[in-house]
């Protein structure tokens, strides 16, 4: 019963965040002239759908975490199945609310599907920093929509592989809830080396530890070759096991660089608690 009402509520999630999301494009276009669920990048790269299905997905992700569902083959068939649903939404609400300049409404004359021939077909889409309009895309807009379809799944999916990422405690399979996180930035690689190597060559149970967490890194400006690193702790909500999550970044010179390679998770001893240790500032 428990299981059913933890995937129950995560559809139910799922759906709402999808209506959400069609009708969020909707007020958009009706706003702005524009919308987002077409915009693509080069007539190829849908990158409207890609966002608005990660938008739309989003439901599906924090409701996973809140009822504890582990990402499976039957929430990939239920965002597959809230994806088509909400592209139509998206088609239809559109056809609902659509009103001509002489205040009739376009459902009361034609059909959803003549509309949404007419909407696929009889579209043009601006390329290029000039805007230059394409002329009316034909039955080529099936296969755009087809395209976009796609995009939107893949931003669905996105979703999926960021919870089959998300660490769980291998006791209860509970997912670690947020307790704590500290940064310091090293402008030396050669201090990185040394506290990333040997923060766990100390006694995790010693005042050793907890100093080595606490100790401040001097603050300088932040320059190319710049490491930063953050420990983040995370705590199951049944047992109340830690886990230490790492991550660390490079700043190039304009922007920061993740070093995946470096990313690491550390489960702590049963009946440990950093949570005062990272807390402090």
């Amino acid at each position: 019963m428990r299981k059913f009402i933890a995937t129950t509520g995560v559809a139910a999630c799922g759906l709402i965040t999808s209506v959400m999301t069609a009708i969020a494009v909707l007020i958009v276009q009706k706003m702005v002239g524009l919308n987002l669920f077409t915009l693509m990048v080069w007539l190829i790269v849908p990158a409207g759908a890609i966002a608005t299905g990660m938008a739309a997905a989003s439901g599906y992700y924090f409701g996973s975490l809140y009822f504890h569902t582990r990402p499976s083959v039957l929430l990939l068939m239920q965002m597959v199945a809230i994806a088509g649903l909400t592209q139509w939404l998206i088609y239809y609400i559109g056809y609902l609310t659509l009103i001509l300049d002489d205040g009739r409404r376009v459902s009361d004359y034609i059909d959803f599907g003549h509309y949404l021939d007419i909407i696929l077909t009889k579209a043009q889409y601006r390329v290029g920093r000039a805007q230059t309009k394409t002329p009316e895309i034909g039955e080529a807009g099936y296969w755009i929509a087809l395209l976009q379809f796609g995009g939107f799944l893949i931003g669905g999916l996105s979703t999926f592989v960021f919870l089959k990422d998300k660490p769980v405690c291998p006791t209860c399979q509970k997912y670690f809830r947020p307790l704590a996180s500290t940064t310091k930035q090293f402008s030396d690689q050669e201090d990185f080396i040394t506290y990333y190597d040997g923060i766990y060559r100390i006694p995790i149970d010693t005042p050793l530890f907890e100093s080595a967490i606490r100790a401040k890194t001097k603050k300088e400006k932040v320059t190319a070759g710049t490491i930063s690193h953050t420990m983040a702790l995370e705590g199951c909500p049944e047992c109340k096991s830690q886990v230490i999550v790492e991550n660390v970044q490079v700043f190039n010179g304009s922007d920061w660089k993740d070093m995946q390679q470096l990313h690491r998770r550390t489960l702590m001893p049963e009946g440990t608690n950093l949570a005062p240790v990272l807390r402090q500032k």
